[in-house]
């Protein structure tokens, strides 16, 4: 044997005697019916746990409630627990526990820290949780979408002297401290301060870093939340004064295509917001998609966006009253969201880039209920083919609450599909039947008084199953 392994050659042929025999071993073993790069179709394993954040209510004489509703796994009933709890040591319970299907409402109009809404086992499956805000004199409504922690999180937000306030809110779910950095792009370039660097965050803690200085003067900011230790739940509040107030829905993260949809109908001014925060300038080309298809304007080639900056497009006289959609498209990767404000100043509305809802994994997503007295519309957009959307409401104990409503998406438009407003509380179901991806948002409306306040939230995906990572047949799989 001593010979053997001194001879550099004859050690080199044990070597490959011994890769053989192992690709060999993992050839015989391989699945049936995968093809040479890996599985025909992925394995999926079922949502078992989630959480969500509800940050604090925003504003003064106000309702506010948290809303949550999991389909549970292929849409059955029952099982698993839904709880929600205050975001500190002790942990006061904030409402009733539920299960997979029933409907949770919590009344948080009185919270000063966030609210911790936690699932597992059949609760986890489709589960979406919004916050709703309405004045008690109906004169403003806003709505958030429980953010998930997570060690990044983009915005779009606006700018301008107008703005009287823009407020980032940060909580930390964890026995540990979390450490988080803000970076902000505005028309200049980069701007930050000694409170957007090193945020210490504590162990079931929260707090809120103010952004207003920094931006002002700029008509567009992108807000970059990413964490140094641990995880953080962020949200983001912009005010302009009175009832102009309103979240600003996160955004998706940096790339060269970017659908934005829903931008809500009705008049006022509307603006498209977009930020490269690489190190290269942008060429980005702008498509916007109505009812009756695409809008042609000159003002939408050949937007230029400095590197590591933002930029800023009207969308005046474009759109009209109508809803629409955005798609932004550039020679590199870019962050983008719309911005609108209505003629009298006093109602805002924020847009941002969506992911689609596509397939048997991600082709649903889940509407939390509506606060009384409020009224939804959806907004879908189809870019690669004709679609349809099934719409079902649920009651609170799980049942069907009325028919199903169909919307057809036309091709390279835009369909608006008014939600019934069932008595009692109620979510909906949003199922995108076929193949054919869709983009989708909620536009939430209070009216009082003849005035109308408007808040706008991306519909995401709500699986109840996940793709795991493909398995191939090379060393490097072997290695994992």
């Amino acid at each position: 044997m001593r010979l053997i392994v001194e001879n550099r050659f004859a050690l080199l042929g044990l070597v490959l005697i011994a890769l053989t025999a192992l690709f060999g071993v993992a050839s015989a073993t391989r699945t049936v019916g995968a093809a040479p790069g890996g599985a025909e179709s992925p394995d999926t394993a079922p949502v078992q746990s989630s959480m969500r954040m509800c940050p604090p209510p925003q504003g003064d004489d106000r309702a506010s409630q948290a809303a949550a509703f999991a389909v549970g796994p292929d849409g059955g009933s029952g099982g698993g627990e839904l709880s929600a709890a205050e975001n500190s040591a002790d942990t006061p319970e904030v409402g009733e526990p539920a299960e997979a299907g029933q409907l949770w409402i919590a009344d948080t109009g009185g919270s000063e820290r966030h609210t911790v809404v936690s699932a597992r086992g059949a609760a986890a499956a489709g589960l979406e949780v919004a916050q709703t805000t309405v004045g008690e004199d109906g004169a403003y409504a806003t709505e958030v979408r429980c953010p998930r922690p997570g060690i990044s999180t983009w915005f779009a937000a606006p700018g301008g002297t107008e703005l009287e306030e823009l407020r980032l809110l940060l909580a930390n779910p964890d026995g540990d401290q979390a450490t988080a950095n803000v970076d902000v792009y505005i028309a200049d370039g980069p701007v930050y301060s000694e409170e957007t660097r090193g945020i210490a965050v504590d162990p079931h803690g929260g707090t809120e870093v103010e952004l207003t200085d920094l931006v002002q003067g700029s008509r567009t900011a992108v807000v970059h939340v990413r964490t140094n230790s641990g995880r953080v739940a962020a949200s983001l509040f912009a005010d302009r004064g009175g009832t102009g107030q309103d979240w600003v829905p996160p955004t998706a993260e940096p790339a060269a295509t970017h659908v934005i949809p829903a931008v809500p109908p009705g008049g006022g001014t509307k603006h498209l917001l977009v930020a490269a925060p690489g190190d290269s300038a942008v060429t980005a080309q702008v498509r916007l998609y109505t009812d009756e298809g695409r809008v042609e304007h000159k003002s939408l080639a050949d937007l230029s966006v400095p590197p590591a900056a933002g930029a800023f497009l009207s969308l005046e006289g474009l759109l009209g009253d109508k809803a629409a959609t955005a798609v932004v498209e550039a020679d590199g990767p870019i962050v983008a969201g719309v911005a609108t404000v209505r003629d009298d100043g006093d109602d805002t509305a924020y847009s941002a880039a969506a992911e689609p809802l596509q397939g048997p994994l991600d082709g649903r997503a889940v509407v939390p209920a509506n606060p009384e007295g409020t009224s939804s519309r959806l907004v879908f957009t189809a870019l690669e083919g004709p679609a349809t959307a099934v719409v079902t409401p649920v009651a609170e104990d799980g049942s069907a609450d009325g028919e199903a409503v169909r919307t057809e998406i036309g091709a390279d438009r835009t369909a608006t599909a008014e939600l019934p407003a069932p008595d009692g509380a109620h979510a909906f179901t949003v199922r995108i039947q076929g193949d054919v991806p869709a983009y989708a948002g909620r536009v939430l409306t209070q009216e009082s008084g003849g005035d109308t306040a408007t808040s706008v939230q991306p519909l995401v995906p709500a699986p109840d199953e996940v793709a795991l990572p493909a398995v191939e047949d090379s060393l490097t799989a072997i290695v994992e």
